[in-house]
C-alpha cells in the first residue's frame, strides 16, 4: 500500500467516525461495511472485492446497535480491514471477514476514550464561559472533538492495517482456516438473530427461505424488488409530511431553521461525552438562533450556554424536539417574559423520542435496507446493492428534516404524533417477517457463491 492510499483510507474511517460533514447519513451509510469496504476497494483498486468483503462483515455485524454511549465492536474498522485483507492479500470474502474480524474490537478504544476526552472540552466550555470569556461553541463541539477523533482513528487505522499487513504472509497457509471461521462467525451471528426473535414462525421463514435459495437460486434483485415494494405502500407517509402553520408573530424565518438544522444533523455527536452527551450539540444548534432573537452579545451566550445542559435523544426521530424549543425561544422574546418550563419540557420529551427512535431507526430501518444491500452483493449484484443504502439515506435525512420543521411550526404534538406513526408502523410490525426471510436468502447466496470456492 502507498502513503496515499494509507492517508485516503485515514480519512474515510475519520469521516465515517464522524456525525460530521454527512448530515447524520454517515452513520446509515459510510459506517456500513457494505459501503467501506466497497470505498476502500475503490481506494486499493478493486471496488467489487472490498464490497463482497465488506458484505460479509455486515452479515457478522447486522445485530449492531450504538444506543446511549454503548459499543461493542467497530464495524467499520473491520469493514475496512477486510476489504485491504481481500484486495492486497488476495483473499477471499469470508477469509478476510475472518482475518478482520478481531481488530473491531480496536475500535472500542477509540469510543471510550473519546466520550472521556470529549468531557474535557466540556468542562473547558464551561470554565471559559464563568471567567466571561464568551467561549466558542463552535470550537469545542465543532473542532477540537473532531481533530481529536481524527488522530484517534488515524492511529487505530494505521496500527490495524500494519498489523493486518504484517500478519498477512501467514494468510494463504491458513486459508481453510479463516474460511471455516469466517462462515462460524456469520452461522453464529445469523442464528443468534433468528432466536432472539423468539418465535416458532421467523425460524420456519430463515430456515425456508434458506432451502429455497439453495434449490431455486432465485435471483436475489426479485427478493429486494418485492420488499421495496412493500414498504412503498405500507410506509406512512405523514411521517415525512409538514404542514407549515405559520406563527401570528415571529422574528425567525425558514433559513435560520435550515441552518440550525443543519447545524444539529452534521455535529449531534461530534462532541458525544459522557459528561453531557449531546448537550454541547444542542447549544451549538442554537448559537444561531440566538444571534437572531438577542441584540446583545451576552444574552446570546447565556441562551447558548443555558441549553449545553446534558442532553440525549435519537438524533433523527428526534429533531421536533430541537424545533419545538426554538419554537418557545422565539415567543419567550416576543412576549418578553421568562419561561422556566423549557429545559423541563425539552428533559421531558427526550427519554420517549429516543428509546423509539432507536428501535425504529437502528433495530428496523437500517437492518431492513443494509440486509438488501448485503443479499445483493451475495448474488454478484454490486452495483444495484447501492441503492437500497441510498433511499435509507434519503429516508433518514427526510425523518430528520420534516421533523424539525414539524417541531417548530405544529408544537410539540409532532413528536406526540411521530410516536404513534412508529407504534403503528406496518413496517416494524411485519419487519421480522421480512428480515428473517431476507437472512436466509443472503446465507443461501452466500453458500452458493463459495461452495466451490472451499473445495478449491
Amino acid at each position: 500500500m502507498s502513503y496515499l492510499e494509507y492517508f485516503l483510507i485515514s480519512i474515510l474511517y475519520f469521516w465515517g467516525s464522524s456525525t460530521a460533514l454527512s448530515f447524520g447519513v454517515g452513520y446509515f451509510t459510510l459506517y456500513r461495511p457494505v459501503i467501506s469496504g466497497l470505498l476502500t476497494g475503490f481506494i486499493l483498486g478493486d471496488a467489487v472485492n472490498g464490497m463482497a468483503a465488506g458484505a460479509v462483515v455486515n452479515l457478522i455485524y447486522m445485530n449492531f446497535i450504538s444506543t446511549g454511549g454503548s459499543f461493542k465492536g467497530d464495524q467499520m474498522l473491520t469493514a475496512i480491514i477486510a476489504a485491504a485483507a481481500a484486495v492486497t492479500l488476495n483473499l477471499n470474502m469470508v477469509e478476510s471477514a475472518a482475518i478482520a474480524y478481531p481488530f473491531g474490537f480496536l475500535g472500542i478504544l477509540i469510543w471510550k476514550y473519546r466520550l472521556n476526552i470529549n468531557s474535557v472540552f466540556v468542562k473547558k466550555f464551561e470554565e471559559e464561559y464563568e471567567k466571561g470569556n464568551n467561549p466558542e461553541i463552535n470550537l469545542y463541539n465543532g473542532f477540537l472533538p473532531q481533530l481529536l477523533l481524527y488522530i484517534m482513528s488515524t492511529s487505530v487505522i494505521i496500527t490495524a492495517l500494519f498489523i493486518m499487513n504484517s500478519i498477512g504472509i501467514y494468510a494463504a497457509s491458513l486459508n481453510k482456516i479463516l474460511f471455516i471461521l469466517g462462515f462460524a462467525l456469520i452461522i453464529y451471528t445469523s442464528c443468534s438473530l433468528i432466536l432472539k426473535l423468539k418465535n416458532k414462525k421467523f425460524i420456519l421463514i430463515f430456515v425456508g427461505s434458506l432451502i429455497i435459495t439453495l434449490i431455486f437460486n432465485i435471483p436475489s434483485y426479485l427478493t429486494v424488488l418485492t420488499v421495496l415494494l412493500f414498504l412503498f405502500l405500507y410506509t406512512d407517509k405523514t411521517l415525512i409530511k409538514i404542514s407549515y402553520v405559520m406563527h401570528e408573530q415571529s422574528i425567525l424565518n425558514k433559513r435560520d431553521l435550515v441552518y440550525s438544522w443543519v447545524i444539529w444533523s452534521n455535529y449531534s455527536h461530534s462532541c458525544y461525552s459522557f459528561e453531557r452527551l449531546q448537550g454541547l450539540a444542542f447549544a451549538h444548534s442554537m448559537k444561531n438562533i440566538f444571534r437572531k432573537l438577542y441584540n446583545d452579545k451576552d444574552e446570546m451566550m447565556k441562551g447558548i450556554y443555558r441549553h449545553s445542559e446534558f442532553f440525549n435523544t435519537e438524533p433523527n426521530m428526534g429533531t421536533p424536539i430541537i424545533g419545538y424549543i426554538i419554537s418557545q425561544e422565539e415567543q419567550m422574546v416576543l412576549n418578553k417574559e421568562e419561561n422556566n418550563n423549557i429545559s423541563f419540557v425539552k428533559k421531558g420529551m427526550m427519554g420517549i423520542a429516543a428509546g423509539l427512535g432507536d428501535s425504529f431507526t437502528q433495530v428496523v430501518l437500517t437492518p431492513m435496507f443494509i440486509s438488501l444491500s448485503v443479499v445483493l452483493c451475495t448474488d454478484g449484484y454490486y452495483s444495484l446493492a447501492v441503492i437500497p443504502v441510498i433511499i435509507l439515506a434519503l429516508l433518514i435525512l427526510m425523518i430528520s428534516y420534516t421533523g424539525f420543521m414539524k417541531g417548530y411550526y405544529e408544537g410539540k404534538e409532532s413528536l406526540i404524533e411521530r410516536i404513534n406513526i412508529v407504534k403503528n408502523s406496518k413496517i416494524k410490525l411485519y419487519f421480522p417477517y421480512i428480515f428473517s426471510g431476507i437472512l436466509g436468502v443472503s446465507l443461501g447466496k452466500l453458500i452458493l457463491f463459495n461452495y466451490m470456492h472451499f473445495f478449491r
